[in-house]
């Protein structure tokens, strides 16, 4: 048997990216921008407001040479498109070949709970999904989760609403 010294297997344990979160793209990003109509949409959660939603075809968008990316989810309370900006990643080892590319954002926003209910929460939005290629035709898949974060005190702080959707490219 032959010997293997301990930095030897750390180093080859850093290098593998074992435990280590992706970093985001920096330059030569995939473009994973479009407009996807939405296929399918579930939400898992019940909590005492409406959660953000995707529009019918959503758009995503890229800016910042490719690295940056924009989701367009709607707000229930005021019906309009609310821009999400996150970023961009490679497709990863652990990605299939069909996988084009990822994107990540996560906003903090203050709004009422309902059109009709005044009081205000702090939400916590967070999307993330990836676009791959599927018999020649672009595929997104994301989750898009609305937590609630308004504070301690609150009796519904921390509840979320999260929603897995699939989208087609248009």
């Amino acid at each position: 048997m032959r010997h293997v010294s301990l930095p030897v297997v750390l180093l080859a344990l850093a290098s593998s990216g074992c435990g280590a979160d992706p970093e985001p793209c920096i330059n030569g990003c995939p473009d994973i921008s479009g407009l996807y109509s939405v296929k399918a949409a579930t939400p898992v959660g019940q909590c005492p407001f409406s959660p953000y939603v995707p529009a019918p075809t959503v758009q995503l968008q890229q800016v910042d040479d490719g690295r940056r990316a924009v989701f367009h989810v709607i707000d229930p309370a005021t019906r309009l498109q609310v821009p999400l900006t996150g970023d961009v990643y490679a497709p990863g080892p652990k990605d299939g070949p069909e996988v084009l590319g990822s994107f990540r954002a996560d906003s903090v926003v203050v709004r009422s709970t309902s059109p009709s209910d005044e009081r205000m929460r702090t939400l916590n939005l967070n999307v993330s999904g990836s676009v791959s290629l599927h018999e020649g035709r672009r595929v997104l898949t994301a989750t898009l989760s609305t937590t609630d974060i308004t504070n301690e005190s609150t009796p519904d702080r921390g509840c979320g609403i999260t929603l897995s959707l699939t989208g087609e490219g248009d």
